[in-house]
This record gives C-alpha cells, structure tokens and sequence, in this order.
C-alpha cells in the first residue's frame, strides 16, 4: 500500500491550486473578447486563437506530467511559468502596469485584476518549483 506523505500531499493541492489560477485566467480570455472585440462582431484571430490554444496545451501536458511524478512534466511546468511570468512582465514594463484597472469597466477590471494574479502565481510557482523538485526529480513514476 502506498502512502502519500504530508509534503506530497501539500505538493499536490498546491498544483491544483496553480491548475485553478491558470484556468481562470484562460477562461476570462472568452468574456474579454466578447466585450471588446465581440461586440463589433469581429472574429478571432487565429494566430492568437493558436497560440491561447498551444498555451494552454503546453501547461496541461506540464501539468499532467508532473501530477504522474514524471521529470519532463516538471520541466514543461517550469517552461510554461517562465513563459507566463516573462509575458505578464513585458506586458506590464512596455506600460500597461496598472494602467489596466479602470474601476469604470468592471470587466476589463476583474480581468486584469486576474492577469496579475498570474503574473503572481507564476512567479510563486516557479519558485515553488525548483525548490521543490525533488518531489518530482526522485520521485518514482506512478506513484
């Protein structure tokens, strides 16, 4: 019988937790884009339609993976957070730094109020990371 020890189970929720973040973040994506751009009823791009997309498959596989104690899941983690937090910090240096907060669009508000909730999380995370890989670095696989 295996046993889950108290670190590992700690490990997990806080996956989750990173799970529950970036999904909220991805699925705000869909009301944005219905207030600002739906509204003039102009169609997705599909490069960034491709890239939210490729994103967020790059974040599940790393996700999955490191869930099954596997070494690639947690490097595909650690990329995907490096790219996330890499993103929000250029997006945010090139001006936009709480320049996104108009408390007279709720949505837009709440929206990027969520952005840097990532940018947050994914700084944590990778911290969290490469502290903690031996929880999947020597970890055996399926356990």
């Amino acid at each position: 019988m295996n046993r889950v020890s108290a670190s590992d189970a700690h490990w997990r929720v806080g996956l989750y937790g990173l799970f529950a973040i970036t999904a909220l973040n991805y699925l705000a994506q869909i009301p944005y884009y219905i207030h600002f751009y739906g509204v003039h009823h102009a169609a997705p791009s599909p490069l960034g339609l491709t890239l939210l997309g490729l994103t967020f498959a790059f974040f599940l596989a790393g996700f999955v993976l490191t869930l099954r104690n596997r070494r690639s899941g947690w490097w595909l983690l650690l990329g995907f957070l490096a790219l996330e937090f890499a993103f929000y910090v250029v997006h945010n240096l090139s001006g936009a730094f709480l320049q996104d907060l108009p408390v007279s669009d709720p949505l837009f508000l709440v929206v990027s109020l969520i952005g840097y909730l990532n940018t947050v999380a994914a700084f944590v995370y990778l911290i969290v990371l490469v502290r903690g890989r031996h929880h999947v670095v020597t970890a055996t696989p399926g356990a």
